[in-house]
């Protein structure tokens, strides 16, 4: 696989194609077919992995045993990133929503890596701390915002991971309106009403397993972030 395939991932920020090379002769290949689950939360935390095409569902179960989502990870994002932490365990469940590809690095071979390597375990803890702050503001929204206010920062919270905020107009959002539905503790149909009312609103166009937003400064006001 081309070191250049893989460059614009956040793991492998400011470090030589080179560098990325040598990164990644250590990483396995993985194959992963639809609704595979990757760990589960408490598990040993072996691997840590690079998700090159596909997406994969992070969650926790509630004490009912429904899902809690916290993130729908997709190509060029990084999962299981408590591998980085010696003798540590998984935080959230992971299961594949499509089938897709990634690599993956034993947990010691890659806190070697960092040390070989300390741009990469810079941006290793930077993404820990980051889907730290993540959860914990998820769980606050869930606690204090309505429906819509939740689904307009989770889409915000899209747009800051895969383009810092600055992705070509209009923006495509390849989420299903399930997804989101999980991603904000809500029903589907409630997802469904509000996005029939933004489209209306000319914030968003709703089409087949994707979202097209129209109108950024719309959603940022309603994230309550400008």
């Amino acid at each position: 696989m081309n070191s250049d395939t893989l460059s614009h991932s956040r793991l492998l920020t400011g470090l030589a194609s080179n560098d990325i090379a040598v990164i990644m002769r250590f990483a396995e290949t993985i194959q992963v077919k639809r609704d595979t689950q990757l760990f589960a939360d408490g598990d040993p935390a072996t691997h840590l992995y690079l998700i090159v095409t596909g997406q994969i569902r992070l969650y926790k179960l509630t004490p009912t045993g429904r899902q809690s989502v916290f993130r729908i990870a997709e190509a060029h994002e990084v999962i299981g990133l408590s591998a980085i932490v010696s003798e540590s365990r998984y935080t959230l469940y992971a299961q594949s929503i499509s089938a897709g590809h990634m690599l993956a690095w034993p947990t010691l071979m890659f806190q070697s890596l960092m040390q070989q390597f300390p741009q990469l375990q810079r941006n290793a803890m930077q993404l820990l701390s980051e889907y730290r702050e993540d959860l914990q503001d998820q769980l606050l929204e869930m606690a204090t915002n309505d429906v819509e206010i939740r689904l307009a920062k989770a889409l915000v919270r899209w747009m800051k991971r895969h383009c810092d905020m600055a992705c070509p107009a209009p923006l495509t959002i390849p989420l299903l309106q399930r997804d989101l539905a999980d991603l904000i503790g809500a029903s589907p149909y409630t997802i469904s009403r509000l996005l029939h009312q933004w489209q209306e609103e000319g914030l968003v166009q709703v089409q087949h397993g994707r979202l097209i937003v129209s109108d950024r400064q719309q959603l940022f006001a309603k994230a309550e972030v400008l």
